[in-house]
């Protein structure tokens, strides 16, 4: 799902969640996809940022997977994230692959969501306005014709 791009011109803004073209967009690519990042990607389709729970430890798994990797239980759920969280690390991208050149810069963030697991994500806006522990709310981005990915925008303070 690597792949970068550009993102929408300032001031466009992608839904919270939602169906249909999100306003944000970047060039990417699609995955390869089987089991459960399957399930994963077909809820994103649907504007929905859903992470896995652990009925019997009670604890929020993230990337997809079919067994908890903390007590190895294997009916993990499938539960609606908040979609709000905090930059846990970022790193600006300047150098792009073949046919994405002048696509950035841009920045790929490891986002620690309020449900306490940790998503690699786009943060949609320029470098010099990300920072580490800056709160982001989740948005929905164009990555490929037909297909989107989470994201995550800046939370703009309180007045």
């Amino acid at each position: 799902m690597s792949g970068p791009g550009a993102p929408a011109p300032p001031g466009a803004a992608g839904p919270e969640t939602g169906v249909g073209r999100p306003a944000l967009s970047f060039r990417g690519a699609v995955p390869d996809m089987r089991g459960e990042e399957q399930r994963y990607f077909d809820y994103c389709q649907q504007g929905r940022l859903m992470i896995q729970r652990c009925p019997r430890c009670a604890r929020h798994v993230f990337y997809p997977r079919a067994v908890c990797p903390y007590c190895t239980g294997g009916d993990l759920e499938w539960v609606e994230a908040e979609g709000r969280g905090l930059v846990f690390t970022y790193a600006v991208h300047h150098r792009f692959p073949p046919g994405f050149e002048g696509a950035g810069p841009y920045v790929v963030a490891i986002v620690e969501l309020a449900e306490g697991v940790r998503m690699m994500t786009r943060i949609m806006a320029a470098p010099e306005d990300v920072s580490v522990g800056m709160e982001v709310r989740a948005a929905f981005a164009a990555a490929a014709e037909d297909f989107q990915v989470p994201v995550f925008l800046p939370v703009e303070p309180a007045a």
